[in-house]
């Protein structure tokens, strides 16, 4: 159980990490930490202040950390989650500061890892018969040492929640409250709470066992979308569990502003498909139906290299709309009138198929709206996306790394259709500003996002990370060459796109910092949708006099409005940095995050008293 702890540091049951020199996730920054940081106050390397409209609160950032050194086949998707955030702000003196801390996510799944000292088998990294052998074998160890004490849910052989961090209000027959999730496609959902004393405390699942306010039968995905026009929370389940196989169905869930589902329809596709992310409008659900289709059974009937998830050459690329209903009236829908002429018919989906040849699977959606006749979204695109590969070789294969593209589905004529955002041809953009050093067509684009208070909404300007595709594994620097090549794997920079003039903007980091998910944050009394920062965690590999170079982490504030186009110098901060305060630990290149203001904060005498076991 997690317990209240002092300020200091804290090693995870005596763990210790043996980096893997044959797995690049295992060393340079992906290797897992060891310690957990609570309460530090941020008092090293520092370069500006804290801006004095940022918002008090907290940024939260999830991202895989294996608890136990696991083999050779780990994945980067694999390792147990981690929570890293940075608690801003103003102190009794009036002065801003900002506060670290990293917990382990105590998952059934980290809780099987202490008890065997292994991890359980790495489930994304399987193929064929001796995958499926593994797996089951897995389960019998499980078994065999009496391990169903730990489980929360079906789920917690394959669940490390360590993918994302969403905000869901919840009602769990004590009134409504503000809650905060970590997620993962395979698991359910585990509640985090936020005390004042700047600690996260992660103790709960909201799974299949005795705390299940949500009536899950089903994990749920990392991407949930908000609308702050209606306060309801929308998410769907993703599982692999025989009956949703069968039926090839997708549950979507609606939960209102009071913390309850008052509507859950079952989305059925062609094939049963994976599905990672989705789109909200003003009226409608953006699902997909895509080649990346489930099938466990393909482990048995290719031995030597069948995946349950794999893709499908034969199969279209669609979209499927679902209409939204008002959380006051579940059986009439201005998008069922829309898409059908009847407002009755709710549950009723129709499908815009893109043309043939053109199939793709959309991993992160930017945002999506209604424009005339038109439903319009921006996302990470793959022409085809094998996750086996995607999670365990890097760098990963050129063919299966993400291009940025504009997406319509027409209400008239029931077409679908894109357009490449970036490239040097045939493109919204073709030419990049002078400080983004990377040809255009080599331009890998991904961890999207817009404002929050612009979901379902038009939003007239997008944030996502870029970096240039790495041919080799040769283009890595490590920390015994700093001088060997350009890149640390991570994240190049930051652009910003216009979606109406499709003018962009760039901050790029220096050749030795790469940096993580740059979320969108308005600043107090916001006077413009981009008057607000960008959040980020960064890591540098800094030369030391006579000895190795080291990675640094630190926490980094950018001006959201006034992104400058000026190239920066080795060793500086780049032009558009506002804040940048070096971390008391270093900082795994990790997935998602959001900031929370100070109402999701609550007194330690508020905490259920499971919290405090």
């Amino acid at each position: 159980p997690v317990r209240m702890l002092e300020p200091g540091i804290l090693s995870i049951n005596g763990a210790e990490l043996e980096e893997d020199t044959q797995n690049v996730y295992l060393s340079c920054n992906w290797a897992p930490v060891k310690r957990e940081f609570i309460l530090c106050e941020l008092r090293g390397k520092e370069y500006g202040k804290i801006p004095d409209d940022f918002p008090s609160g907290m940024y939260l950032r999830n991202g895989p950390n294996p608890l136990r050194d696991p083999d050779n086949k780990y994945g980067w998707f694999d390792g147990s989650g981690m929570i890293h955030s940075v608690r801003f702000q103003v102190d009794d003196d009036g002065v801003h500061r900002a506060y670290y801390t990293n917990r382990f996510i105590k998952t059934g799944f980290i809780k099987i890892a202490d008890l065997l000292q292994r991890p359980p088998v790495n489930i994304t990294v399987q193929k064929g018969i001796r995958g499926l052998m593994n797996v089951l074998y897995n389960l019998l160890r499980v078994v065999r040492f009496d391990a169903q004490e730990y489980r929360y849910d079906n789920y917690a052989l394959l669940g490390t929640a360590n993918t994302a961090v969403s905000y869901f209000p919840l009602n769990d027959g004590n009134g409504k409250r503000d809650a905060v999730l970590a997620l993962y496609d395979s698991d359910a959902p585990y509640e985090i709470k936020l005390t004042k004393a700047r600690d996260p405390i992660i103790q709960h699942t909201l799974g299949t066992g005795t705390y299940n306010p949500y009536g899950l039968d089903h994990p749920m995905t990392p991407h949930p979308r908000y609308s702050p026009q209606t306060k309801e929370m929308i998410s769907f389940g993703v599982g692999m569990d025989f009956p949703r196989l069968k039926n090839k169905s997708t549950p979507v869930l609606f939960i209102n502003g009071e913390g309850k589902i008052y509507r859950t329809t079952d989305v059925k596709t062609r094939t049963s498909v994976y599905q990672h992310d989705f789109a909200i409008t003003k009226n409608f659900v953006v699902m997909q139906d895509n080649p990346n289709t489930i099938d466990p059974f393909r482990m048995m009937f290719k031995p030597f290299n069948g995946t349950p998830i794999s893709w499908d050459n034969r199969k279209r690329t669609s979209f499927v709309l679902l209409p939204r209903t008002s959380p006051d009236d579940v059986k009439k829908s201005e998008g069922a009138k829309i898409l059908h002429g009847d407002e009755a018919l709710v549950d009723k989906t129709k499908e815009f198929f893109l043309p043939e040849g053109e199939e793709c699977f959309i991993f992160h959606y930017a945002n999506g709206w209604e424009e005339d006749d038109k439903i319009v979204f921006y996302g990470t695109h793959h022409a085809k996306l094998n996750l086996v590969r995607f999670n365990s070789r890097y760098p990963p294969p050129k063919d299966l790394l993400p291009k940025f593209y504009r997406f319509e589905l027409d209400l008239t004529t029931g077409t679908a259709s894109k357009q490449l955002v970036f490239g040097s041809e045939d493109a919204l953009v073709t030419k990049l500003p002078d400080n983004v050093d990377c040809p255009i067509d080599d331009l890998v684009v991904d961890f999207c996002n817009a404002s929050f208070e612009k979901s379902g909404e038009k939003s007239d300007f997008l944030y996502m990370c870029y970096t240039k595709a790495v041919e080799d594994i040769s283009e890595l620097i490590t920390p015994d060459d700093v001088n060997k090549g350009w890149s640390l794997g991570f994240w190049q920079g930051v652009l910003k796109l216009n979606t109406t003039t499709h003018e962009v903007e760039a901050i790029t980091y220096p050749p030795l910092m790469n940096g993580g998910e740059a979320i969108f944050q308005p600043k107090v009394n916001a006077q413009s949708e981009d008057d607000g920062y960008l959040i980020s965690h960064v890591t540098a590999l800094e030369p030391v006099d006579g000895a190795e170079a080291e990675y640094k982490s630190y926490i980094a504030l950018m001006d959201a409005k006034n992104m400058s186009n000026t190239k920066s110098t080795d060793g500086e901060f780049p032009d558009g940095f506002l804040y940048c305060s070096q971390l008391p630990g270093r900082v795994p290149w990790g997935l998602h995050g959001l900031f929370l203001s100070d109402e999701f904060m609550c007194d330690e005498s508020d905490l259920p008293e499971e919290y405090m076991e």
